[in-house]
């Protein structure tokens, strides 16, 4: 085997296994609806093209790591991510919890959204007190 060939084949291992070794993540972003809700959706969801909600509190409880929690706040446009713990994690309910000020809050036992998905979270605006 020449050495380029070599080099080239080194390098696609070393490629495999550190995308095979990449921490899992949920991704998702949070906009405003007319109800609170969190679900997976594919990544060419059109509603994660709307405009985001920033400084949510969006809250991943594992069960498989103890009830580890892992918390994130949304972005300027509402992104958010949330690396987990291990790729059983992957098989494995996750418990959302979401909290942001003026908006009703929602708690939801779901699975681990996969890398093709994203975790969509709508959040309903609490009513002022004047309306």
């Amino acid at each position: 085997m020449t050495h380029a060939r070599t080099a080239a084949l080194v390098s696609l291992c070393l490629t495999f296994l550190l995308t095979a070794c990449a921490p899992v993540a949920v991704k998702g972003r949070v906009i405003a609806g007319q109800l609170s809700v969190i679900t997976a959706v594919p990544t060419g969801d059109s509603r994660l093209g709307e405009p985001g909600v920033p400084g949510i509190r969006v809250i991943a409880t594992q069960k498989i790591n103890n009830n580890r929690t892992i918390s994130a706040v949304s972005d300027k446009n509402g992104d958010f991510r949330i690396p987990l713990k291990g790729d059983a994690g992957l098989a494995q309910n996750l418990t959302f919890s979401i909290e942001g000020e003026g908006y009703l809050p929602v708690k939801v036992d779901m699975p681990t959204p996969t890398p093709q998905q994203r975790l969509l979270i709508v959040l309903k605006p609490m009513r002022s007190s004047g309306e």
